[in-house]
């Protein structure tokens, strides 16, 4: 049984949905994941292929860019008006079997609406999405995983799949994700003798640079700390731009207006 099915057109998003299937093959084993570049091999029908991952995948997670919507052939036409095009193929058989269906919106890309899509594909716009960001990569796609897991569960996970070139400690599968759902340890215990004040403040400065998990990044990284210091320099880590954690360090301590 297939897990995760992703669904992207090359000439849209191929680095990012490249990027995101590594993800999620490291975090669910590479056979709970399926993308034709990687899934399919040589010599098969790749029509048939897809429709078989579709078929058996428990979620389709549809990545869309900037070009996804008017993406068009080489004679002009948007090729999500043909029913032959692919994309429109995983998109609509997922969305025909009631298959969970996830917009992953790269790039600055924004959902389209009903309007904008052919009608098999028009349940699209209802769905929830996520958005992945170069800047907020390593967070964002903690709760594209998260939300995952929910529905594929655990099964496939291994510590295994973690790559030589990313820190252990940023990526451990089954506590960090275990947290992420809720299940970590309140502030105020374990947390040494940082004061609920400073984690408050922490939190707030490191959510301007990556969103609503950073409560939960300065819980965990609170209990391996001894002072607010430490914690400042601990969750700057989870900021991947360079710049925004430089930026992030240099005005810490800085009272919120």
């Amino acid at each position: 049984m297939l897990g995760i099915f992703v669904s992207y057109r090359r000439s849209d998003s191929e680095g990012e949905a490249g990027r995101l299937f590594d993800d999620l093959v490291r975090h669910f084993g590479e056979h709970s994941v399926f993308m034709d570049v990687a899934a399919i091999e040589a010599g098969r029908d790749f029509r048939k292929a897809i429709e078989e991952g579709v078929t058996k995948c428990s979620v389709l997670l549809v990545v869309i860019g900037t070009g996804w919507l008017g993406a068009k052939d080489q004679n002009g036409a948007r090729r999500l008006d043909d029913p032959s095009d692919f994309v429109r193929i995983e998109t609509a058989s997922a969305l025909k079997r009631d298959i969970p269906v996830v917009p992953v919106l790269v790039r600055g890309a924004k959902m389209p609406s009903a309007e904008e899509l052919p009608d098999d594909l028009r349940e699209l716009a209802y769905r929830n999405c996520i958005e992945l960001t170069h800047a907020r990569w390593r967070s964002d796609i903690r709760l594209l995983i998260e939300a995952m897991r929910r529905v594929v569960g655990d099964a496939g996970q291994a510590d295994t799949h973690v790559r030589s070139d990313e820190n252990p400690e940023s990526v451990r599968p089954v506590k960090g994700q275990r947290e992420l759902a809720g299940q970590s340890r309140p502030v105020g215990r374990d947390s040494g003798q940082i004061d609920p004040a400073a984690l408050k403040r922490v939190s707030g400065e490191l959510a301007v640079c990556i969103g609503p998990i950073a409560n939960v990044v300065v819980q965990r990284a609170a209990a391996r700390c001894s002072s607010v210091e430490d914690l400042y320099l601990k969750v700057a880590e989870e900021i991947d731009s360079q710049e925004e954690r430089e930026k992030f360090l240099r005005e810490r301590h800085t009272p919120h207006k």
